[in-house]
């Protein structure tokens, strides 16, 4: 636990005060109990103008930008020319107190799943400490480390970008002793010019790598050739090759450079976010069967191929976020299960897609086919998927808000049928479980 001194400290400020900081916060509205508050400026909103409810919500200190009005309330200030940048540092410096090897994680898809299975066997045989939710920013990073405990072994950052130097930045922060680039997808490809630009900037998470430091990156993406690392894949000509992945509705076996494993969790993208978790655990020297007992307590975060039964019906909830390859990837999971005669898609708008949004979705809609036997697209862009189905079995069906899916989708329940729940975070189609248990 880091205390007042030492942060001030470690920015160039002589303060007495040795008491421990127990929570750090950019949101006034967050646990403060004996808390460092960090105000940000924003475009619209000061953070500064929120240091009495920082106060109340037990902060005991903050960072607090020169020449700004001093606060009127009882609390430690100590004045810095940039509280965001104050707290890079500060967050650089307790890293290096700890000590922990660092997993770095990026990519277009499967940030948070690979960082939740990377956690779950690490933490088998090492004290580990990860990002919480999507914590992955220039602020959020920070903020993850600091509220790292001090007996840390290994740290799991997840690295997220909107375009160039973002992750850069991390990387050099953070100095990883692995790094993983989950895949390369469509998101933000506006900011960087096109799936090669997304490429380069996720590739800047080396910029960091300790020397001897290991990179995993997706072997079969053809961006990424070239690229110096150990490449993990199902083609032939990877370092690790993954093969024979075989799922139901209860998990997926696959085999990995050799060796069988299985996960509770469904889809190929997620086998090889699994692949990575075993390749950084073999790296930090666990063993094979150590990792599978980790991989058989795997807990997803909610709304990643969330597998639940509603009203008899199984559900596939992986309505958290979605560009056209995390699209691809949950589709083919449906069409691969057997057991269900009706397979039902509900998609929705793909955001974030930039000039290409309306070619891109119906780059997924050629993707449904028989055996999927029904897509309900909901929303003005979900409708783009619609123009690439070309297959006359697919009953296609549209709704313009969720609650009409939801009625499109009530005949279909029962005990034959499985329905993907997919589109980005905006749509909130998860709120489709609620209206089903509207009359």
């Amino acid at each position: 636990m880091v205390t007042i001194k030492q942060i001030a400290d470690w920015i160039d400020l002589d303060v007495a005060d040795a008491r421990p900081l127990r929570h750090f916060a950019t949101d006034s509205r967050s646990e403060l109990t004996e808390g460092l508050y960090i105000p940000i400026e924003g475009a619209r909103v000061d953070g500064h103008s929120f240091i009495d409810g920082a106060v109340k919500q037990g902060a005991i200190a903050t960072l607090w930008k020169k020449g700004m009005p001093l606060p009127k309330v009882d609390i430690v200030v100590l004045e810095v020319e940039d509280p965001l940048a104050a707290l890079q540092k500060i967050a650089a410096r307790y890293l290096q107190l700890v000590g922990p090897k660092v997993v770095a994680i990026t990519g277009s898809n499967g940030k948070t799943s690979t960082k939740d299975m990377v956690e779950s066997v690490l933490k088998t045989t090492y004290r580990t400490h990860k990002t919480s939710g999507n914590f992955n920013s220039d602020i959020g990073m920070p903020l993850t480390i600091l509220m790292m405990p001090l007996e840390t072994e290994v740290a799991v950052l997840e690295m997220g970008m909107s375009g160039f130097g973002d992750i850069e930045f991390l990387s050099n922060l953070a100095e990883p002793d692995i790094a993983l680039v989950t895949n390369i997808g469509e998101s933000h490809a506006e900011h960087v010019g096109g799936r090669a630009g997304i490429a380069k900037a996720k590739l800047e998470i080396t910029a960091g790598l300790k020397p001897n430091g290991h990179l995993f990156l997706d072997g079969d993406e053809a961006l990424l050739t070239g690229v110096e690392g150990e490449r993990i894949g199902y083609h032939h000509g990877n370092t690790f090759i993954i093969e024979q992945a075989e799922a139901t509705f209860v998990g997926t076996t696959f085999r990995f450079a050799g060796t069988t494993f299985r996960i509770p969790v469904l889809g190929k993208h997620q086998v090889r976010n699994a692949a990575y978790a075993i390749a950084t655990a073999r790296a930090l020297g666990v063993s094979d069967n150590v990792i599978q007992a980790g991989l058989d307590e795997v807990k997803l975060t909610p709304m990643r191929m969330e597998r639940l039964v509603h009203q008899k019906t199984a559900f596939i909830n992986d309505a958290y976020n979605a560009s056209p390859t995390s699209m691809n990837a949950a589709i083919e999971t449906v069409a691969e299960l057997d057991g269900y005669p009706t397979r039902v898609v509900v998609l929705g708008d793909m955001y974030e897609l930039g000039d290409q949004e309306r070619e891109l979705h119906a780059s997924v809609g050629k993707r449904i086919t028989l055996p999927i036997s029904h897509a309900i697209l909901v929303g003005e862009k979900g409708r783009y998927i619609a123009d690439g189905i070309s297959d006359p079995s697919v009953v296609v069906q549209f709704a313009d808000t969720v609650a009409e899916a939801a009625s499109l989708l009530r005949p279909l329940l029962g005990e034959q049928t499985i329905v993907l729940l997919k589109a980005s975070r905006g749509v909130a189609l998860e709120r489709i479980l609620t209206d089903l248990n509207e009359t």
